[in-house]
């Protein structure tokens, strides 16, 4: 019964916001009306209706914001005039499936709470004269007043419906014959969706350390790559306890992963990833608003970590799961991993974030000198111990060590300061200048040789970023004089 009247209620406000607009065409006397929802939480316009006398227009049930040409205008306060090529381009108005029409649009917000959440869209092929027809917006404006309660009550039933749809797609998009890296990326991604205004991050272990190796692609303010994780954190505690755990922080305690994160606010929700019975990751979801974390949406959280962690282990013998699940040799991460972080770190270039990413290419000086001195088995150990000796986390610095080839290693570096990279190259320069000390106890007098580039605008994915990269890394390696070159 409660949900027939919901149902009813639903399709009675339907009605009226059809009639309205209908109303508000005919009484403007233009070609085309039509009002949409601006949806901020989840960065969308959701049609609610349209009137026209046009045979060549139609609208979507929801597009991005950044997808339509009202994405100027989401936050407009007052009536507002376009004139069609020259306010606005022909080609935006993407309602129109062949000739446009339009030559003169009217935006009319509608505000609450000091919002705009809904625009109205007026269009004709003649000039309109906003004064003639402002009591008939008004008039518009104030009977939206007298629905909107009803709206509101009844939208928010709808969205918990249409949430739980989003939430069973969601599970349907994982396939066991993707790469595990790309499994994890989609896991991220949909738990994004899930907690629209937070943060996703997945934590791995690597270099000898955890630390955090990739975001969602929306994730408002991420933890730094290559962040340590330390104890007495939310991350520590859910892996120590292989089970999920939520924390709300006060006065920056608990810490979410790290004291290098500065201000914890809000809660946290860690959730270990186990593969055959092995704690392999963490994934940690947080949000400045502790309320985000109803009971229904720490269910949704953990079980699209349950349903990745099952995806893999469906690919996985259970007797290969010695090693790490995303490190690849010599306890550095592999190139599948770093790949989706520079390219998911390439979509957050360019915002007002003050963090910097690079990416560089690092190598022994005399490979040669290596081979004659050392056995196989010893220079695959010697590899292992340059890993953890370069592990940007070690000196106080977010970042990891990536698998490139043999003796030459990838690693990404996040910081908000200018100097991260030269900071960390002389840090461990200092610490060779007495020779490396081995694991199998020898020292060795050894030099690195560095090319790298700051991740811009200027390249799109990680293979221009690699390019970029490998091009700087010759010139160092074929000059005896430079220790690093910047791309």
């Amino acid at each position: 019964m409660a949900l027939d009247r919901q149902d009813k209620a639903l399709r009675e406000f339907k009605q009226i916001m059809e009639d309205l607009v209908h109303l508000l065409r005919t009484s403007t006397r233009v070609q085309l009306t039509y009002m949409c929802w601006v949806n901020h939480s989840r960065q969308q316009f959701v049609w609610e209706t349209n009137s026209t006398v046009l045979p060549n227009v139609m609208f979507q049930d929801r597009v991005n914001f950044d997808h339509h040409f009202l994405n100027d205008y989401k936050e407009i306060e007052e009536i507002t005039v376009l004139k069609v090529g020259e306010d606005i381009a022909k080609g935006k108005l993407m309602h129109y499936f062949d000739f446009v029409q339009a030559k003169t649009m009217v935006l009319v917000p509608f505000r609450n709470k000091g919002e705009t959440v809904a625009i109205t869209v007026l269009e004709s092929d003649l000039d309109i004269e906003v004064e003639r027809i402002k009591d008939q917006i008004l008039s518009y404006n104030n009977a939206l007043v007298n629905v909107l309660d009803t709206y509101l009550e009844v939208v928010d039933l709808h969205e918990q419906q249409k949430e739980w749809e989003v939430y069973e797609k969601s599970l349907s998009k994982f396939n066991p014959r993707q790469h595990k890296v790309e499994i994890l990326k989609t896991m991220l991604n949909e738990m994004q969706s899930c907690i629209p205004k937070g943060n996703v991050s997945l934590l791995c272990h690597g270099m000898d350390t955890w630390n955090v190796v990739l975001n969602s692609e929306k994730s408002a303010k991420p933890g730094k790559i290559g962040l340590k994780v330390e104890d007495k954190s939310v991350a520590y505690d859910a892996l120590e306890k292989g089970e999920p755990v939520f924390s709300m922080h006060f006065n920056n305690n608990p810490k979410r992963i790290s004291s290098g994160e500065g201000i914890t606010e809000g809660a946290s929700y860690a959730i270990p990833i186990v593969i055959h019975d092995r704690r392999q990751a963490v994934v940690v979801v947080s949000d400045e608003d502790p309320l985000s974390f109803k009971d229904s949406t720490k269910h949704k959280l953990s079980n699209l970590v349950r349903v990745a962690s099952l995806t893999i282990q469906a690919t996985l013998n259970k007797a290969s799961m010695t090693t790490d699940l995303l490190t690849h040799s010599f306890d550095a991460y592999m190139p599948e991993l770093w790949e989706a972080t520079v390219d998911t770190e390439l979509k957050r270039t360019g915002s007002a974030s003050r963090t910097k990413t690079w990416f560089g290419l690092i190598s022994p000086d005399d490979i040669s000198a290596l081979r004659t001195k050392f056995r196989l088995e010893e220079l695959q150990k010697i590899q292992e111990d340059f890993v953890r000796f370069l592990n940007p986390s070690v000196y106080g610095f977010p970042g990891f060590i990536g698998f490139n080839s043999d003796y030459v290693y990838s690693f990404i570096i996040q910081s908000d300061k200018e100097d991260a990279v030269e900071a960390w190259i002389e840090k461990f320069k200092t610490r060779l200048a007495h020779g490396l000390r081995l694991s199998n106890g020898h020292t060795i007098n050894i030099r690195f040789k560095i090319g790298l580039t700051q991740l811009s605008e200027d390249c799109t994915n990680s293979y221009q970023v690699l390019t970029k990269a490998k091009k700087a890394h010759a010139e160092a390696v074929n000059d005896s004089e430079v220790v690093a070159v910047v791309a």
